[in-house]
């Protein structure tokens, strides 16, 4: 994962060598040098300091930090505190805010291991006679308010003739966590559990297997960060029957490798085993920072960024609108890439038949909420994600009022069972439901990225508000019957002031305690 994460930065492994390298030998010759002259200069220039001045100074320097504390810790909005207490070395502060806790009377909800998922899968006979294919495209650190007529027509085409929801959320603010939702219909708050030990991959991918169909990969993400592929795919990618990998190092960028994934699938289209029966798994990275696009591409959003973005230190507000158009122009060329797929689609009489879901695994932070990028927080911008289907003529969708549904990822595989099979009993096994079913949960559960642990810390959101907690102790997370709650916020971001403590605490039980009841439901 560490080698991985040097990869997305789009510095060459070659480059972080030569400066890993460059700083074991110049460091200390630096170290000896600054010796060397700082002593020069104290022969010469001595400074007198008394011990009294010392022990003044150290008495001085903490009570003046415990002051600072005292006096600026009230002040301070509490998720933008702990977001800073997590810059520092120790974590904390001198003093740190009483945390408001809710107490609880269960721990976190513990879903069946995996024989006992199998078991339950297998357990019921399914067939199904038609096989129509199914598209599954899912861009890489896509926020749907940039999805504009400009930037993404073929994508907004897409989404004025087929079904966009009032609301929908990703379940994690970063990518191994998203893709988990996604495919295993689970919020992510078990993630670190299965990563290792789970070898059957995504239940839902079993569940069309057992159906007949045939998964085809396509992807320009690399599969290997966290070992998420075999977590989708089970070990050695067994449930994929055609595999198809371009992963992307420097100086080779990503839509380089999506132009590839693209070419792939349209060469395969043409095969006789194409027309249905096929699950296409597309993974699409060029919208990930960098933000890339072919050197021959006519650039839409001027002016760009001309340094690189991969570094945060590199980017400043100053500068934040060159970058954003950098993005803009990624999407633009994502964007012409599902348009390529739509039109093959139509033109070889795939499409009217074809259930497609379009996605982004997570959003994308532009300094709205003082982060940049994503993975640091569960601002609305970051979870922000797309979510379009297509289920055949959706004529299934007739009497929905689709305008005011919240969803998020675990929803999209349930949906498209329901579509196929109808409601099945081991459909339990998923936190996600089914746009169809009755009476859905009318709440979304998403996890901020927390490296290779479980997410310690995730929002509630209904809709209007979400509110935003951790567990505690938040290394335990399932051992935990205690939330410390965060904060409250509405669409805009804005902190919702509800009153005291305890009248807050009344008031997340009364707004969010179906959704509490649902996730602490273990003995």
């Amino acid at each position: 994962n560490f080698i991985e994460l040097l990869h997305l930065t789009g510095i060459s492994i070659n480059s972080w060598i030569f400066a890993g390298i460059s700083v074991v030998v110049f460091l200390p010759m630096v170290a000896i040098i600054l010796h060397y002259l700082t002593s020069k200069l104290a022969r010469t220039k001595p400074i007198g300091i008394s011990h009294g001045q010392v022990l003044k100074a150290l008495f001085c320097i903490p009570l003046g930090l415990v002051a600072l504390d005292l006096t600026f810790s009230p002040l301070v909005d509490k998720e933008e505190f702990r977001f800073y207490q997590r810059v520092l070395p120790w974590k904390s502060t001198l003093i740190t805010p009483k945390e408001q806790l809710l107490e609880l009377t269960r721990s976190l909800r513990v879903h069946l291991s995996e024989k006992e998922a199998l078991k339950e899968l297998h357990s019921v006979p399914i067939a199904l006679e038609k096989k129509p294919n199914i598209y599954l495209f899912i861009a890489e650190s896509l926020r749907e308010d940039f999805l504009t007529s400009e930037t993404a027509p073929n994508v907004v085409q897409f989404r004025e003739e087929n079904i966009r929801l009032g609301q929908t959320l990703s379940n994690a603010n970063c990518t191994q966590l998203s893709w988990y939702s996604i495919f295993h219909s689970q919020y992510p708050l078990g993630w670190a559990g299965k990563k290792n030990t789970w070898k059957s991959g995504s239940i839902p991918l079993q569940t069309l297997k057992k159906l007949g169909y045939k998964i085809r990969l396509y992807s320009a993400a690399q599969l290997k960060y966290y070992g998420a592929g075999e977590l989708i795919l089970g070990k050695k990618n067994h449930l994929a029957d055609t595999y198809h990998l371009y992963t992307h190092y420097a100086p080779v960028t990503a839509a380089e490798t999506d132009e590839k994934v693209i070419q792939q699938l349209e060469k395969d289209l043409q095969e006789k085993w194409a027309k249905e029966g096929n699950v296409f798994l597309i993974f699409l990275d060029s919208t990930h920072f960098n933000y890339s696009w072919p050197k021959d591409w006519p650039l839409k959003f001027t002016p760009i960024s001309k340094e690189k973005t991969d570094l945060r230190v590199s980017n400043s507000l100053r500068d934040i609108e060159l970058i954003k158009n950098r993005y803009r122009n990624s999407i633009h060329f994502v964007d012409s890439l599902f348009g390529r797929l739509i039109t093959s689609l139509k033109e070889k009489k795939l499409y009217d038949d074809s259930l497609i879901v379009f996605t982004g695994d997570h959003g994308e932070e532009f300094f709205e909420e003082g982060q940049l990028f994503h993975a640091s927080h569960l601002s609305h911008m970051q979870t922000n994600a797309p979510i379009y289907y297509k289920l055949g003529d959706n004529r299934s969708f007739e009497g929905l009022e689709t305008g005011k549904i919240l969803s998020s990822h675990v929803d999209i595989f349930p949906t498209i069972l329901d579509t196929l099979i109808g409601e099945k009993p081991f459909f339990k096994l998923f936190d996600g439901e089914s746009l169809f079913k009755k009476d859905r949960f009318p709440f979304v559960v998403t996890g901020r990225h927390n490296g290779g642990r479980n997410p310690a810390e995730f929002f509630i959101h209904d809709g209007e508000k979400k509110v935003i907690a951790k567990f505690t102790p938040s290394k335990k997370i399932h051992q935990s019957k205690a939330l410390e709650i965060i904060t409250l916020k509405d669409l805009s971001g804005k902190t919702l002031d509800v009153g005291t403590p305890q009248q807050t605490e009344a008031y997340i039980r009364v707004h969010y305690q179906e959704a509490i009841n649902r996730l602490f439901s273990a003995d």
